[in-house]
């Protein structure tokens, strides 16, 4: 007897048998496919949710090496509140738990860089802030816009000694991104080398933005907003409200 004969029978035992009966066989039986379906439907209205809930972002922040305290959320309501974003329609993303070991890379190290220039690809990177050493290492393979195309004359004289120049000379041209050391020092004897001094970066000396969620305690934050971004005007608003 096959098992298909073999239920068509236990089904005509339960004839009259009530529905416990009828319920009970069901259960036995097909329990777990009933369970299997349910997490399957479960799963597909929890995505479907999820994809039509997703707001957009208005700014994407990535700070690296910040220790501290991981919860930038802060930071998000602040900046949604000078920059009057609807953080009902719109997120202010800022990701405040990378770290990255110049020094010494592992894969911790690998994995955020890699997703880092991910992020820059895709374009979905605004504005990114790091302790010096990192900040130049980014630097150096140009992965900053110049600010001068984003605050005004006056602006950036009053930003003064703050400002972070990077100079053109120190450009890597494709080199490992991970590398420590200055690969470029050769490059500043080489007269037919241009040299231009480019302003990328906003140092945030004893920032009290960032003293209050005890952010970069033993070092140099360095901010600057991220090449190919298209939100870069929003990111430039955020360095205003760190400054202000």
């Amino acid at each position: 007897m096959n098992i298909n004969e073999e239920k068509r029978n236990q089904w005509q035992a339960l004839k009259g048998m009530g529905f416990k009966a009828h319920w009970d066989y069901f259960w036995d039986y097909y329990k777990v496919h009933v369970i299997v379906g349910i997490l399957v439907i479960v799963g597909i209205f929890s995505l479907a949710k999820d994809i039509l809930t997703q707001k957009p972002d208005a700014i994407n922040i990535t700070i690296i090496n910040a220790a501290g305290i991981s919860d930038a959320s802060p930071l998000e309501a602040g900046f949604a509140e000078y920059e009057s974003i609807d953080t009902t329609k719109y997120n202010v993303a800022i990701d405040s738990t990378s770290s990255i070991n110049l020094q010494n890379p592992d894969s911790y190290t690998i994995a955020n860089s890699e997703r880092i220039y991910s992020m820059i690809a895709a374009h979905d990177l605004d504005v990114m802030m790091a302790d010096t050493e990192v900040f130049e290492n980014y630097a150096k393979n140009e992965m900053f816009l110049d600010l001068r195309d984003y605050f005004s004359d006056e602006e950036m004289n009053a930003f003064g000694d703050r400002i972070f120049y990077i100079d053109t000379a120190d450009y890597r041209n494709g080199d490992d991104y991970l590398e420590g050391q200055d690969s470029s020092d050769t490059n500043k004897d080489d007269e037919n080398v241009a040299h231009e001094l480019i302003p990328v970066g906003i140092i945030l000396s004893d920032n009290p933005h960032l003293k209050a969620l005890e952010y970069y305690q033993y070092s140099t934050p360095v901010i600057g907003l991220a090449v190919a971004s298209e939100r870069s005007e929003t990111g430039a608003d955020f360095i205003r409200y760190l400054l202000k």
